[in-house]
C-alpha cells in the first residue's frame, strides 16, 4: 500500500506539482464547514434559550454562514484545480503506458499474457471510473479527516469516553466487512481484464471500416453480434457478482449506522432529561456524533481505497517493469552505414512457447549493395528470417553480425535506423500523406512530393486539393482519400525510400499492383534503392531476375542459393516453383 502511494506521489511531483498543493488546500477548505456546523449552532441555541443577546446571536449566525460559504467556495475552487491537474497527470500516465508498449520487445506484442498484463495495468487509470485519482484523493482525505476526526473526538469525549469506544467498534466492524468486499472486487476486476480485451477487439471490428466489406459480403453480422453479446454477457456476470457483494456491504453499513444513531439519540435524550447537558449541547453532540462516524468512515474508507488500488498498482508495476531486453545495457552506436555486411552465423530460431524450430542452422552473407530475393513456399521460414534481420526477435542459437559485430552489441535504435521495410500487411495511418511518410520529422515537402511522383502517384497528387497535406482515409476529414491497394502499397514504398536507410526489405512489394505497375516498379528499382542493400520476399519468381542472388527456403532451411540462371540450371525446388508460375504466362 505504501509502495503504491509513494510511486504515485513521485509521479505527481514529477508531472504536476500543483496537484499536491491544491489537494492540501482543498482538505483544509473542507474542514471549515463541518467545524462551523458543529460549534456555532450550540452557541446560537444556548443564546436563544438564555440571555437572547441579539448581537451575539447575529455574530454566531454570521460566523456560521461565513464558514459554510468560504468552505464551499474554496472547496469548489480547489476541486476544479485538482480536476485539471489530475487530467494532466492522467495524460502523462497514458503516454507512459503507450510508450512502454512501443518500447517493449516485439515478442511481447504477440504474447497474449503480456497483453492481459497491459489491460490490467490500464485498470490503474480507469478502475471505478476514477482510477489512480481515487488513490491520491484518498491519501489527502486521510490528512483532512485525521484533523477533523481528532477535533470531533475531543468534543465527543467530553460527553463520554465510552460513547467514543462504542462508535469506534461499530465503524471498525463496518470497515472489516468493507475490506473483504474490496478484495473480492479487485480480484474480479483483474479476472475480467482478458474478457474486456476480447470484447474491445470485437467492438472495434464493428467500428473499423476495413472490416466493413468482409462483414457485408460474407454475412458475418449475426455471427459477430452473437460473439459481442456473449462476451458482454461474461463481463456482466463479473459486474453482477461485484454489485451483489457491494450491496451486502452497504446493507451491513446501513444497519451499523442505525445502531450508532439509536445509541447516540437515546444517550443524549437521557442526558438532557437528567439536566446534565443543555439543548445547545445536545445539538453540538448530535452533530459531532454524526460527523464522528462520517469522518471515521471516510478515514478508513480512504485507507481501504489505497489498499484496494494496491492491487491495480501491482499490475501497473509489473507492466512498466517488463524488461526491454533488446534496449538494456551500454551498446555501440558507431556504425559505417555506407558499407554494411550482414552475416547470419549458424542461426536457429524457435518462437516463444514453441517446441519446433522455425529456422535451422542458417548461414548466409548479405554483402553491401547486394540485391537478394528470398523465396519458397508458405511457412518455409522467409518471414521469420526477416523478423530476425529486423531484430524483432533475437536468434535462439547462433548470431547475426553487421560488419563483424553481433547486432546484440549494437544500440537497438541505431540498428533499427539502418533498415527500412515495406510489409505485405503495411499499415497507413489516418494522418496526412506527408505524416504517413515522414512522421513529423520536418522533411521538405518537395522531397516527399518527388518520392511519391517517382512511384507513379503524381496524377493522384494533382487530383488532391491539399496535395500531400490531404488526409489518408476519411476518419477525420471529409476530403480525405481512400487509397486503392496499389496506391497504398506505393505510399508504403515511398515511406521506406524516404527513410533513406542503407538496407531496404520488401515483403511482397508488388503483391497489390497490376502487371503494368509491377513492371514500372521493377524498372525503377535500382533508382529507388540507389545502391542500397535490398532484400525481397516474393512468391513472384519474376522479381528474382532483378536480384544478384536468390535464396530458397524450405522447412526452415536454406535449400538453394545462387543466381536465377544457376538455380534454373540446377533444376531443383526453385526451378520447379518458377516453372509452375511460368506456365501461366507462356
Amino acid at each position: 500500500m505504501i509502495k503504491s502511494l509513494l510511486f504515485l506521489m513521485k509521479q505527481v511531483w514529477k508531472y504536476q506539482k500543483s496537484y499536491i498543493f491544491y489537494s492540501i488546500f482543498f482538505q483544509f477548505s473542507k474542514l471549515m464547514k463541518p467545524i462551523g456546523s458543529i460549534v456555532f449552532p450550540k452557541y446560537i441555541i444556548d443564546e436563544l434559550m438564555g440571555a437572547q443577546d441579539t448581537e451575539k446571536i447575529l455574530l454566531y449566525i454570521i460566523s456560521l454562514l461565513l464558514c459554510s460559504f468560504f468552505g464551499d467556495f474554496f472547496s469548489d475552487y480547489f476541486e476544479g484545480k485538482i480536476f485539471v491537474a489530475r487530467g494532466i497527470v492522467f495524460n502523462k500516465f497514458q503516454c507512459q503506458i503507450s510508450e512502454k508498449l512501443m518500447d517493449c520487445d516485439y515478442e511481447n506484442i504477440e504474447n497474449p499474457d503480456f497483453l492481459d498484463v497491459k489491460e490490467r495495468a490500464r485498470k490503474f487509470l480507469y478502475a471505478n471510473g476514477q482510477g489512480f485519482g481515487v488513490v491520491l484523493n484518498s491519501a489527502f482525505n486521510i490528512l483532512g479527516n485525521l484533523i477533523l476526526f481528532a477535533g470531533i473526538v475531543m468534543v465527543v469525549s467530553m460527553l463520554s469516553v465510552w460513547v467514543v469506544i462504542i462508535f469506534v467498534i461499530l465503524v471498525l466492524l463496518s470497515t472489516a466487512v468493507d475490506l473483504q468486499v474490496r478484495k473480492n472486487y479487485t480480484k474480479w476486476d483483474m479476472e475480467k481484464a482478458p474478457v474486456e480485451r476480447k470484447t474491445a477487439y470485437l467492438l472495434n471490428i464493428a467500428e473499423d471500416f476495413s472490416f466493413g466489406k468482409d462483414i457485408r459480403i460474407y454475412g458475418a453480422k449475426k455471427f459477430l453480434l452473437e460473439k459481442i453479446s456473449r462476451h458482454l454477457g461474461i463481463s456482466s456476470q463479473f459486474y453482477e457478482k461485484q454489485i451483489k457483494v457491494l450491496n451486502k456491504s452497504r446493507y451491513f453499513n446501513t444497519f451499523m449506522t442505525l445502531l450508532r444513531d439509536a445509541t447516540a439519540y437515546a444517550y443524549l435524550v437521557y442526558k438532557v432529561l437528567a439536566h446534565a447537558i443543555s439543548i445547545g449541547d445536545f445539538s453540538m453532540y448530535i452533530n459531532a456524533v454524526t460527523r464522528f462516524s462520517g469522518a471515521m468512515n471516510e478515514l478508513l474508507s480512504s485507507i481501504l481505497d489505497i489498499r484496494q488500488f494496491s492491487g491495480y498498482y501491482d499490475a501497473l508495476d509489473k507492466y512498466l517493469n517488463v524488461p526491454s531486453t533488446m534496449r538494456e545495457g551500454e551498446k555501440r552506436t558507431d556504425m559505417d552505414r555506407n558499407r554494411l555486411c550482414i552475416q547470419f552465423c549458424d542461426v536457429s530460431f524457435r518462437y516463444p512457447g514453441q517446441n519446433s524450430y522455425a529456422l535451422n542452422h542458417i548461414d548466409l552473407t548479405i554483402r553491401p549493395g547486394e540485391k537478394i530475393a528470398l523465396t519458397g513456399e508458405n511457412g518455409a521460414g522467409k518471414t521469420t528470417f526477416v523478423k530476425l534481420l529486423m531484430r524483432l526477435y533475437d536468434p535462439t542459437d547462433g548470431c547475426i553480425k553487421v560488419n563483424g559485430t553481433d547486432i546484440r552489441q549494437l544500440d537497438y535504435d541505431t540498428y533499427q535506423s539502418l533498415i527500412a521495410v515495406v510489409f505485405q500487411d503495411y499499415k497507413l495511418f489516418s494522418f496526412t500523406l506527408k505524416e504517413n511518410i515522414d512522421f513529423g520529422k520536418g522533411a521538405d515537402e518537395n522531397i516527399v512530393t518527388g518520392e511519391l511522383c517517382q512511384l507513379g502517384l503524381g496524377s493522384k497528387l494533382e487530383s488532391l486539393t491539399r496535395g500531400i497535406d490531404t488526409y489518408v482515409y476519411k476518419n477525420f476529414e471529409e476530403d480525405g482519400f481512400v487509397p486503392s491497394g496499389g496506391e497504398g502499397q506505393k505510399i508504403a514504398i515511398a515511406r521506406a525510400v524516404h527513410k533513406n536507410a542503407p538496407v531496404i526489405i520488401l515483403d511482397e512489394p508488388t503483391a497489390a499492383l497490376d502487371p503494368r505497375a509491377e513492371y514500372e516498379i521493377y524498372q525503377n528499382f535500382n533508382q529507388l534503392v540507389q545502391g542500397k542493400t535490398a532484400v525481397y520476399i516474393s512468391h513472384r519468381m519474376s522479381s528474382a531476375r532483378f536480384c544478384d542472388k536468390v535464396v530458397v527456403f524450405q522447412a526452415g532451411n536454406i535449400c538453394e542459393c545462387g543466381t536465377h540462371e544457376e538455380l534454373m540450371e540446377d533444376q531443383g525446388l526453385y526451378y520447379e516453383l518458377y516453372s509452375m508460375q511460368a506456365q501461366y504466362y507462356v
